[in-house]
């Protein structure tokens, strides 16, 4: 029923804790396709003990990054229903039974998730936030309606369907984006498809893992800017393009990139605020008020700026209840 698909890249560390947590499932119709993204330590290697369990399938690759690979485990696949999991991270015992339970009862549904621990390695502390409203229920929700409080990447089942759906190429995953390659893919999924949520912690997230994206420096990060530019992007062109044209993105968008700029504006760092303003299609500019976009660019304008953010986002968490 499932295909498990798990990118590998450098996680030799992590791994074998990632695979025993898909095979301990007590769901057990599935099957796991590794896709090696020419890794460079010994992950293979240390998977070569699992490989006894003809449930497993390992696919080699050069290195493309994560998008490319998940695709390729995706193209690969054997089954309807494509579980994500990436090789530092692990599941609860009963993820997949209760994504079957979620799937049997809103079977036309385009991607399923779950909420997550999200664990520390460093320390060993965990925390998992569920909002009252959908703890312990199997409900469909508006992804966009409380993206950033549902779930995330290894806590998803996508629809192969629905997926295929998104790119003509297959390509889900934009190929190339080094961060956001799975908000890209599952903003353009909620365009065209239907979420369901499990208000239970069945994935887990590990953080402070060596290797994360998390961990890198203030360097890195800006040169990452170009992947969540070509994110928006993407994500608003794909958009215009579906048929259903949700009435809810526009807004969100509006909320999301001013949660953006308003860390920035905290932080004084114009240089990536400039850069991100720079970047974006005019069509995602024109949603802006010249005025809004001229106060943002200016440094004596601060605190007007982040003023002004903080009522937007109290009239979009109003409005987003009373839909």
């Amino acid at each position: 029923m499932f295909s498990v698909v798990i990118p590998l890249y450098n996680k030799a560390h992590t791994i074998i804790n990632t695979l025993k947590s898909a095979l301990n499932q007590t769901f057990v119709d599935f099957e796991i396709v590794i896709v090696d993204d020419g890794s460079a330590d010994n992950g293979l290697e240390v998977i070569k003990q699992f490989t006894n369990d003809e449930r497993i399938r390992i696919i080699s690759q050069k290195n493309q990054g994560v998008s490319a690979a998940r695709n390729n485990g995706i193209k690969h696949a054997k089954y309807e229903y494509i579980a994500l999991l990436d090789g530092d991270d692990e599941w609860e015992m009963s993820f997949l039974e209760q994504m079957k339970r979620a799937i049997e009862k809103f079977p036309d549904a385009g991607f399923y998730g779950a909420s997550s621990w999200h664990r520390d390695i460093s320390t060993g502390e965990q925390s998992c936030h569920i909002l009252p409203k959908y703890k312990g229920k199997i409900s469909k929700v508006e992804y966009l309606s409380d993206v950033f409080s549902l779930t995330h990447t290894s806590a998803m089942v996508l629809s192969r369907k629905h997926f295929l759906q998104i790119d003509s190429n297959g390509e889900g995953f934009p190929v190339g984006m080094k961060v956001c390659e799975d908000w890209a893919c599952f903003y353009r999924l909620s365009f065209i498809a239907e979420f369901v949520f499990i208000g239970l912690p069945l994935g887990i997230r590990n953080l402070n893992v060596e290797g994360q994206v998390t961990g890198i420096s203030e360097d890195e990060t800006f040169a990452l800017m170009i992947h969540v530019v070509d994110f928006y992007n993407i994500s608003f062109e794909s958009w215009k393009k579906s048929k259903l044209r949700k009435r809810i993105y526009p807004r969100f968008l509006k909320y999301d990139l001013r949660a953006r700029i308003i860390y920035s504006l905290r932080m004084k760092d114009y240089k990536t605020l400039k850069y991100l303003l720079a970047g974006l299609s005019n069509d995602i500019l024109n949603r802006f008020s010249d005025i809004e976009l001229s106060l943002y660019k200016n440094e004596k304008y601060n605190l007007v700026s982040k003023l002004y953010i903080l009522i937007t986002k109290i009239v979009w968490k109003t409005g987003r209840l009373l839909n």
